[in-house]
């Protein structure tokens, strides 16, 4: 397939409540900004996937009204109506500069809903079913490959926002995804379950999968504490300093920011959490850039 994509991100941590939504949706809007031209027009676009049946990559944006809901919102939009073949893959596209009071003409959201779930489930079985039955039929690692392929062709960066539950779904993620970016909340049991997560990636690894860990991203790091400096220390002796990022602290903008449907980059840019995520924005993109000149 004809790729345009320079890099696919997949936010992922086997451990929940440690900022992967809030990561992966800054970092998105980040790298849409970062592809603005000189005369404010696009000059690529971003997409965020949203692989959680919680959905709440949508909250993040203020875009929960354009997400499916059977009762609510049955035009909505979900990523499990490509799964099962109800609508195609542009018709569940939702451009985030719909969202009130924001700026974004070049970023766009594939969202989730609480259906996801049972359609994985259903998923499973009707493939199991197929293949005892020697029909052909996309095998649950390659549904995003099969289904969200072709916006590789159409956006510069995507970034895939994971659950920390991800049985079914995992496999696809990472036969999908260039590289992970793993956020870990700042204490030890947090970082207990990063160095887990990082061992199934490199399980997948030893397997044939082509997937690395590219980034470990301490969160909700309070500096005042000792022991949120002796995790990010252990985090660096593990990883090595090159692979951890400069912390995400524990700043109340990170946490109101969501609450409005925005990122902190767009809700308070100057605070301290926002600084912090421009930070990691600026990295990707120029760890991104770096690669390419090397390459040519």
């Amino acid at each position: 397939m004809e790729r345009r994509a320079l890099k696919v991100y997949a936010v992922a941590n086997n451990k929940g409540g440690v900022g992967k939504t809030t990561t992966a949706a800054n970092l998105a809007y980040g790298l849409s900004r970062k592809l603005i031209g000189p005369d404010r027009t696009p000059a690529g676009h971003v997409l965020l996937v949203d692989v959680d049946p919680q959905g709440n990559a949508a909250d993040a944006l203020g875009l929960r009204a354009a997400v499916y809901d059977a009762e609510r919102n049955p035009d909505g939009a979900c990523i499990s109506q490509l799964f099962t073949g109800e609508r195609v893959l542009r018709d569940v596209i939702v451009p985030a500069a719909q969202a009130s009071g924001s700026d974004r003409p070049n970023l766009f959201l594939l969202p989730a809903s609480r259906v996801l779930e049972q359609a994985t489930s259903r998923l499973v079985l009707a493939n199991m079913q197929a293949m005892m039955a020697g029909r052909d039929v996309v095998a649950i690692n390659d549904l995003l490959r099969h289904y969200v392929g072709p916006a590789l062709r159409a956006f510069d960066f995507i970034i895939v926002d994971c659950p920390p539950k991800m049985d079914v779904l995992k496999g696809a993620v990472y036969r999908f995804a260039d590289e992970v970016i793993v956020p870990v909340q700042a204490h030890f049991l947090s970082a207990m379950g990063a160095r887990q997560h990082v061992d199934d990636v490199l399980a997948l690894v030893a397997g044939g999968v082509d997937i690395k860990v590219g980034m470990v991203v301490p969160t909700v790091y309070d500096r005042r504490q000792v022991m949120a400096q002796q995790v990010l220390e252990s985090l660096q002796r593990a990883y090595g300093h090159n692979m951890v990022a400069d912390p995400i602290p524990n700043n109340v903008t990170v946490k109101e920011a969501p609450g409005v449907g925005l990122t902190v980059l767009e809700y308070a840019p100057e605070s301290q959490g926002g600084k912090a995520y421009q930070r990691l924005v600026d990295r990707v993109y120029d760890d991104v850039r770096r690669t390419i000149s090397q390459s040519t």
